[in-house]
């Protein structure tokens, strides 16, 4: 019998609509135990046939997919690694849209009732505030994505992510329930004789490593939270995935539509999602103070790809919108009291523990991430350029050192 435990799926693809050409070029899971510590990870890419799609999207080489076996020889293998484990990944409707799309491609069906947790979902519950991409949540927990851009990598962040969900929440009932209903779903094996081995990505090159984002790249780890319908943030994690490459062809917008429809998204929501989406990357460009030549072009690009109105444009990016940029609050001025959320970060002369004691003894509360809901954060260096401390800039949380905290709760 599989032992219990998470499943973390991470995908590389040729494009972002697994039901027309588009296929996967390199796939990897992290095992996570019960409780949510790592245990395993694999990782393969996978020769997708003829459409090996732009190599600048996926980052995996015409020579690493000639040597790389194909879905169907590597799905026994992940079968296995699937089978009686909660399934999760960051944006499931994405992931295991093109999952299932491979596994029908090769005759396969998983039983019914499968289901997968969601991260990106899931930050809505433990992350008040953040925004929807997997690097903007694991900010505020201050979780470092390695560099690169294979499957692994990202796998591992997500595996992080999860973890930090599962050590923070407050009961382990939904855990225990996912965990539960994972184990009575079926995983048929698959006949042995096609399984072949897995292939890992050639070593890093330098360009891998220091490659600047886009500005599109940027500004999309600084998009507001979406607190509307799930199928709507699904549909904008979508246009993030669209537009970071600044591709979005007739194709890529003919199925947007489609899958704008499946979901149950109108055609004047989509609209309003796609002017919505616009005027948030206008809000984030202008909390810089000012737009760049090479900025404006990019986000004209974007209003044309999503057909947003001329005078919507004109107007956004004559004048600033209205930056939503929350003041810091002022030390001076702080109080904390009971039941307000406290979170420490970095190496301090006393220990951790030590602190946790005394916070909770004066009746605060204790956070491992950085929220809305965050009063105070005790960073070692509040200088140093983190996720929590950009997310408490962002959030206009107070950020204290040690000896600040010290000076707040009058401890000598």
């Amino acid at each position: 019998m599989p032992e219990r435990g998470y499943a973390v799926i991470c995908l590389k693809t040729t494009g972002l609509f697994p039901y027309q050409r588009d296929r996967v070029v390199e796939v990897a899971v992290v095992h996570l135990d019960e409780g949510g510590r790592i245990a395993e990870r694999w990782e393969t890419v996978i020769n997708p046939g003829s459409n090996a799609g732009d190599v600048a999207n996926h980052g995996v080489s015409t020579a690493e997919l000639l040597r790389a076996p194909t879905f169907e020889q590597i799905a026994p293998r992940l079968v296995d690694l699937l089978r009686g484990r909660v399934l999760v990944t960051h944006n499931a409707q994405f992931v295991t849209g093109f999952l299932m799309r491979e596994f029908e491609l090769i005759g396969y069906a998983p039983g019914r009732g499968l289901e997968a947790v969601c991260t990106m979902q899931l930050a809505r519950t433990y992350l008040p505030g953040a925004g929807r991409l997997l690097v903007d949540c694991c900010a505020a927990y201050d979780i470092e994505i390695g560099p690169g851009p294979g499957a692994l990598v990202q796998g591992v962040a997500c595996a992080s992510l999860l973890a930090a969900y599962v050590h923070g929440s407050p009961t382990a009932a939904p855990w225990i329930d996912a965990l539960d209903r994972a184990e009575r779903s079926a995983w048929p094996r698959i006949a042995a004789g096609t399984d072949a081995e897995w292939v890992q990505r050639d070593p890093l090159t330098p360009r891998d490593v220091v490659a600047r984002p886009s500005f599109l790249a940027r500004a999309a780890v600084k998009l507001p939270d979406y607190t509307g319908p799930e199928e709507h943030l699904d549909y904008l994690a979508l246009l993030d995935l669209c537009l970071l490459d600044r591709v979005l062809g007739p194709r890529e917008t003919h199925e947007l539509r489609v899958l704008a429809e499946f979901s149950g998204i109108n055609a004047a929501e989509g609209t309003a999602l796609h002017r919505r989406y616009f005027e948030d990357l206008v809000r984030v460009a202008w909390s810089n103070g000012a737009l760049s030549i090479a900025d404006s072009a990019d986000l004209i690009a974007v209003a044309r790809m999503l057909d947003v109105a001329p005078e919507v444009v004109a107007a956004a990016l004559a004048a600033p919108a209205s930056v939503v940029q929350l003041p810091i609050a002022s030390i001076d001025t702080l109080l904390l009291e009971q039941g307000d959320i406290v979170v420490l970060t970095g190496d301090m002369a006393r220990a951790r523990s030590d602190w946790s004691r005394e916070l909770v003894a004066r009746g605060l509360s204790l956070g491992t991430a950085v929220t809305l809901r965050t009063r105070l954060l005790v960073a070692a260096d509040p200088a140093s350029l983190t996720g929590k401390t950009g997310k408490a800039r962002d959030y206009g949380i107070p950020i204290v050192s040690e000896f600040g905290l010290r000076s707040l709760i009058g401890v000598r």
